[in-house]
């Protein structure tokens, strides 16, 4: 199988019809299916000189990469474009070697309120002043480091439309409305900057549909055609109670497994002696455990904790251990004992014949 960091099937009617309508909802041909898909998008980046394992840090929450969006005011703006014109302000600052998503749009209560006093109490501002929440545009970007955070804010500070960022690395209200109101734009690794070109030929190409210029900023265009970009180069921000989030669960744990499993009814396994010997032995894991309380869990306590993960939450790292066993990461924010959070993927095996799901390892 060949590996791949993750699958969005929310809001993606193609990868619906590939379930429903080729595979016949036949979840070994879906994954057969999403394998060769796959293997096509690789090919595509390689074509253009990008490897897709470069790309698990812009696309997988990294245990300590920070997610932030950064605001501007678009009242009144002269410009034809602000997310053009916001955008030629802070690409400069990116560090070249920032591998990142790139999510955008307006805030706006379509979807539902928008949670102003969160907002009001978490955003870093950029100077004094009340705002109206309803005229911004927002930039997301995911797995920034403290120094990307720190320069992109003092180099925008005096820009008189810039307002500020909001870290919404923990889950909360603010990463739930923005995951109603952000699309993803960009994949950004290195120097080179992935798009989404439409639904037409070519699969790949150096197209810039908004008009970005991005190559006056160095960096070099790979466009792809929308159902590779939407199904594999699309981040989702793990925002609680997501728009078809089950079915977006379901789906990529069958072209995980090939297997259709309910989640709320299958067996999860933590091994006695995996708990023992890998997470209660291993010094750094113990100290991690003591910190988020489970350093006296169980093995009952601990499968019960990882099911309660796997139903709210994200599948990543889909590939095939040696002995055959589907294996895939769980997302999974644990709150410390003494303030704040952490998070950690747990990896996870699918045993076909067994029909369970066991803990692998914590990283």
């Amino acid at each position: 199988m060949p590996d791949f960091h993750t699958l969005n099937a929310r809001d993606n009617s193609l990868v619906h019809w590939i379930y429903s309508q080729f595979a016949r909802s036949d979840a070994s041909a879906f994954r057969t299916a999403i394998q060769t898909e796959a293997e096509n998008l690789r090919g595509l980046l390689a074509s253009r000189s990008v490897r897709y394992d470069d790309l698990k840090s812009a696309l997988v929450p990294t245990r300590d990469g920070r997610q932030v969006v950064f605001l501007y005011d678009w009242l009144d703006d002269p410009s034809l474009n602000y997310a053009v014109a916001f955008a030629k302000l802070y690409l400069p600052h990116l560090r070249k070697t920032l591998r990142t998503s790139m999510l955008h749009g307006d805030l706006h209560d379509f979807g539902g309120p928008i949670p102003i006093q969160s907002l009001d109490n978490e955003l870093v501002r950029s100077g004094p002043g009340a705002l109206n929440w309803r005229t911004h545009y927002a930039v997301y970007f995911t797995n920034l480091r403290d120094d990307d955070v720190t320069t992109l804010h003092e180099a925008l500070v005096e820009v008189p439309r810039y307002r500020g960022y909001i870290d919404v690395s923990r889950e909360g209200p603010v990463r739930d409305y923005l995951d109603r109101t952000v699309a993803h734009e960009w994949v950004m690794t290195d120097d080179k900057i992935l798009l989404d070109h439409g639904g037409d030929e070519p699969y790949v190409s150096d197209q810039d549909p908004v008009g970005f210029d991005l190559q006056a900023f160095g960096y070099q265009v790979v466009s792809v055609i929308d159902f590779y970009f939407a199904a594999f180069l699309s981040y989702k921000i793990e925002a609680q109670d997501a728009f078809q989030a089950s079915e977006d669960r379901d789906l990529t744990l069958a072209a995980a497994t090939g297997a259709w499993l309910d989640v709320d009814a299958a067996s999860v396994v933590v091994p006695p002696e995996k708990l023992v010997k890998y997470l209660l032995r291993d010094e750094g894991k113990l100290r991690l455990m003591t910190s988020i309380g489970l350093q006296d869990v169980t093995a009952d306590e601990l499968a019960k904790i990882i099911k309660a993960k796997m139903s709210q939450s994200y599948l990543y790292d889909f590939r095939d251990a040696p002995d055959g066993a589907s294996v895939f990461a769980v997302s999974a924010e644990f709150e410390k004992v003494d303030g704040g959070s952490v998070r950690r993927l747990l990896a996870l095996k699918y045993d076909k014949g067994a029909d369970a799901i066991s803990l692998v390892s914590m990283y």
